[in-house]
């Protein structure tokens, strides 16, 4: 059931009953992954921290942490649970079952940080940053460090573009407060209205775009 996991993640699980964990959504019931996305989320982020550390011995701690953020935000935990076909393996409850593919999407990075977990439990250290590593190789060489990383309305639109949804219509009005001018920007999404307001329509837009993503990266969506 699981042979081509193992062999994407380069490791066999020696106790199945933790992997089969790893994939109970808290939709199913009480016992569920929600502990082991905990562990996991904490083993990630200090295996890719400790790598960035060696890698980059110039870099300042700030650019250090912006580097790190982007490893481990919600929408690349989502693309590697995509890649791993990490969904095919969730157990969720019937209704769970019908949320739309964005949310569905939502799922695939806690499924993903409950592997890392998983792998913990099942092995060491050593062999769970190993599989970390090798999960993130390609991302790892890839850095620039001097490259600024996507911008919160770029980064929402690639990540809408994966999943097939339109792009966003952002509705932005001018006020004037006092001497200066101010817009306020909203969007509709997912049967919710973000909004927030900027100095400039363009720093308003940013300001919403990174709401929503906040609103994919964090929010578990069940039944």
């Amino acid at each position: 059931m699981y042979e081509k996991l193992y062999e994407q993640i380069n490791y066999s699980f020696k106790n199945e009953n933790i992997l089969n964990l790893v994939f109970t959504h808290k939709s199913s019931g009480k016992i569920n992954n929600e502990r082991l996305e905990f562990l996991g989320d904490s083993i990630l982020g200090a295996v890719i921290s400790e790598e960035l550390y060696n890698r980059f011995t110039s870099s300042s701690e700030g650019e250090l942490t912006r580097i790190r953020a982007s490893l481990v935000k919600g929408t690349t935990l989502i693309k590697k649970g995509k890649e791993l076909e990490l969904l095919g393996f969730a157990k969720l409850s019937k209704a769970a079952k019908n949320i739309s593919d964005l949310e569905h999407s939502s799922i695939l990075g806690t499924i993903f940080e409950a592997l890392i977990g998983g792998i913990y439990l099942d092995s060491s250290w050593d062999e769970t940053k190993a599989v970390i590593l090798s999960l993130y190789r390609n991302d790892l060489e890839s850095i620039d460090i001097k490259d600024s990383f996507k911008d919160p309305k770029s980064e929402l639109q690639e990540y809408l573009q994966s999943v097939g949804e339109e792009p966003l219509e952002y509705i932005c009005e001018k006020s004037h407060y006092g001497s200066q001018d101010s817009f306020e920007c909203y969007v509709f999404f997912n049967g919710n209205k973000f909004k927030d307001s900027g100095r400039s329509k363009k720093k308003a837009q940013m300001k919403v775009a990174n709401k929503i993503l906040k609103s994919i990266k964090w929010k578990i969506f069940v039944a």
